[in-house]
């Protein structure tokens, strides 16, 4: 099935209570319904005849392309042309309901807002930004401030051998000036590259802030992780941003990272990070 819900660019949690006639696996995505490779959710999850999910848009387009389907197709136009409207019609929506986003208030830095306001900005428009100027270089995208840029790439190089490397983003330590592909972007969701998005940052201006080491990967992970999650971003969508990332690298020490992520996300859930939580200089929508 397929509707279009009116999000006026709002904040807000979508309820859907979905019933099938057999077990399942089921495909959810959300897409801005105006911007191609503009997704604002994408889950798939097996269902035994009904299941009620939770949907989380601390960002929204104006109007949102919610399509439910079969997950065994590659795309809900494979599943359009290759079923009969007695089997779309095995997939219910029986109710909808819209309630507020459940966000968890940290204290920020400036430069914390500053960032998260850029990295949103560029998150709902990394499928339509240009990337890789003809003669080789990057479009360069700029927060408002001045304070951060991206260098857009179709792909990302290394810098000695010029080969095509296997990562979505990267920062220069020094520089601070992030980099990222836009082959992997488009194929993100908006809550995916938000995340990523947050790690770079994490990186230069969080980890020092936690007494770590630039480099220190896992301490990026969970300082990122803390500004996506208290902002109301799908905890499901982490995981599967962390893991697109790691399959390119499979290997023990993304394994151990991905540990401490997955317990990192069960914790804040459960509320068990209280010491982080506060109300002041929250980011204000």
């Amino acid at each position: 099935m397929q509707r279009l819900f009116p999000s006026d660019r709002k904040a807000f949690t979508l309820v859907l209570d979905i019933q099938t006639s057999r077990p399942t696996q089921l495909k959810i995505e959300a897409l801005d319904a105006k911007k191609p490779f503009t997704a604002f959710y994408r889950t798939v999850g097996e269902i035994k005849g009904r299941r009620e999910y939770e949907l989380l848009f601390p960002l929204s387009p104006n109007e949102l392309d919610v399509r439910i389907y079969d997950a065994k197709f590659k795309s809900y136009n494979d599943y359009i042309r290759g079923t009969n409207s007695d089997t779309r019609n095995s997939i219910k929506v029986t109710s909808t309901k819209i309630i507020p986003l459940k966000t968890t208030p940290i204290w920020l830095s400036d430069n914390d807002r500053s960032f998260i306001k850029f990295a949103e900005k560029f998150s709902e428009n990394a499928g339509i930004y240009s990337a890789t100027n003809h003669d080789g270089t990057p479009s360069i995208y700029r927060s408002d401030d001045g304070k951060f840029t991206i260098d857009y790439y179709d792909k990302i190089q290394d810098r000695q051998t010029k080969q095509f490397i296997n990562t979505p983003a990267r920062i220069g330590h020094q520089t601070g000036v992030i980099e990222v592909s836009k082959k992997d972007f488009q194929r993100y969701t908006v809550p995916m590259r938000m995340v990523i998005l947050l790690h770079e940052y994490s990186h230069k201006w969080k980890n020092q802030e936690s007494g770590l080491r630039i480099e220190n990967e896992s301490g990026a992970d969970i300082n990122a992780l803390m500004m996506y999650l208290s902002l109301g971003y799908s905890p499901i969508e982490a995981h599967q941003a962390f893991l697109y990332v790691f399959k390119g690298a499979n290997n023990k020490v993304n394994k151990d990272r991905y540990m401490i992520i997955r317990d990192f996300i069960m914790k804040f859930k459960k509320g068990e990070l209280g010491q982080y939580y506060t109300t002041q200089n929250v980011v204000k929508r």
